[in-house]
């Protein structure tokens, strides 16, 4: 082999790997776009990866096999390496798993707005991507929080999204004194005239035990509350709440002391008087 031929095969080599290192990235990009108007973006995403580290691989075979290599070994050899490599990176085999598991059983899709706890702490966010071995979540203050799927399997999940409507409870303090039958009444009326709040069950109002220094009435509700909107419509009734407690001079709980003196035992002198 003289040296020009020597120099092509390296060319062609070069230039297939650069074709698959291109076309790769290029290809997922066409899948994610594809994605844009699809219900469950995930599976687009998960897709789009796969594809790009695919296409990555087989330039990269196809590539040694232009400059001679006999691919049959190489494949062999890929296969042993797999088998040790799976051995090695069982974690992150366990996180390809997983992730193949959330686009099946679908726990939460691309856009829900999702928690996990974890070993140390809990993730929470809006999910933007779900990739082949981990998940991409922001969280409400605008940072991105990569979690590997095996975690998302492995432990509790909480999907946000999944359903519209969400029951609330909110407990309001009153003092002893407050007339609690006047107070549940008006608290579940401007409750339930709030934006977004069912009628229908409609709000109860309860006591909720008592201590020493007042008592608590609960709000029970449900209320069209995703996540977009959802403290929006508990601040809503917080400030309606409050705004009527000031207007019936409903006061809360306050610690009250009782000083007394003490009584003065009686002296010899005064049982003779």
């Amino acid at each position: 082999m003289n040296w020009m031929t020597l120099l092509v095969r390296i060319g062609i080599f070069l230039i297939i790997l650069l074709i698959g290192f291109l076309l790769g990235p290029a290809t997922r990009n066409v899948i994610e776009k594809m994605a844009r108007n699809a219900q469950d973006k995930g599976v687009y995403t998960f897709m789009g990866s796969m594809a790009s580290n695919s296409i990555k691989l087989i330039a990269f075979i196809i590539a040694l096999s232009s400059i001679g290599v006999d691919t049959t070994v190489l494949v062999g050899a890929f296969s042993a390496l797999g088998v040790g490599l799976s051995l090695a990176l069982k974690n992150n085999m366990a996180n390809v798993a997983s992730g193949m598991q959330i686009l099946l059983t679908r726990p939460f899709k691309v856009g829900d707005y999702i928690s996990v706890a974890g070993t140390q702490q809990m993730y929470e966010g809006t999910c933007t991507a779900i990739e082949i071995m981990y998940t991409s979540l922001v969280t409400y203050d605008n940072t991105m929080i990569i979690v590997p799927n095996s975690t998302l399997i492995e432990n509790v999940v909480t999907n946000y999204s999944d359903k519209p409507y969400r029951r609330m409870v909110i407990t309001i303090p009153v003092a002893l004194q407050t007339d609690t039958a006047l107070a549940c009444r008006e608290f579940a009326a401007v409750a339930s005239a709030v934006p977004n709040v069912l009628t229908a069950p409609a709000v109860s109002c309860i006591l909720n035990g008592y201590n020493a220094d007042g008592t608590a009435a609960v709000l029970k509700l449900y209320a069209y509350a995703t996540f977009d909107n959802y403290w929006n419509v508990l601040y809503g009734i917080n400030n309606a709440i409050q705004v009527r407690r000031k207007e019936l001079g409903i006061d809360q709980p306050q610690t009250s002391v009782r000083i007394t003196e003490p009584v003065q035992p009686e002296s010899a002198d005064d049982n003779q008087k």
